[in-house]
């Protein structure tokens, strides 16, 4: 299937697109669940219809389309209209396949198109340092979660 294992550096988010997507689905948990956090999973349809319908900057398309090859369905009260590409197409296994290669392809390209002005941006505050040999430098600690008390790590700042 080509797939690739690929090991990142622990604690390094520019390396872990993971990382980045727990942080967005994080604000959003804050901002849906208002004052009472501990409510935050009866919002979780609602965050992730969010996540799923939301057009990517990068890649143009939604995590949707990308993996369905469609968008799905939405519900008549949050959206009126007819949604594009909801419609019953009898399609055999192989179409659907190469339909996904196509979107696939698409995405890459668009990807690759993004990946500079994205590197330009990071960039722009990043600066040269080359540490010279007896220099102080600081390390950054990584507490790890008190599970005894109840709480964790990733979720002390929801």
């Amino acid at each position: 299937m080509g797939t690739k294992q690929q090991f990142t550096a622990p604690y390094t988010a520019q390396e872990n697109p993971t990382n980045r997507a727990n942080r967005t689905v994080k604000t959003m948990i804050a901002l849906f669940a208002g004052q009472n956090k501990r409510l935050w999973d009866e919002k979780w349809p609602e965050i992730m219809m969010a996540v799923t319908t939301s057009v990517s900057k990068s890649t143009g398309y939604t995590p949707s389309f990308i993996t369905q090859g469609r968008e799905p369905r939405l519900p008549s009260v949050l959206f009126d209209r007819e949604t594009v590409g909801t419609g019953r197409l009898t399609e055999t296994p192989e179409e659907k396949a190469n339909n996904l290669w196509e979107i696939f392809e698409i995405v890459r390209r668009n990807l690759e198109r993004a990946s500079p002005d994205q590197a330009r941006h990071y960039n722009l505050r990043r600066r040269q340092w080359t540490p010279a040999v007896g220099d102080v430098k600081w390390a950054k600690k990584h507490h790890l979660s008190k599970a005894a008390e109840s709480r964790t790590k990733k979720a002390q700042g929801l």
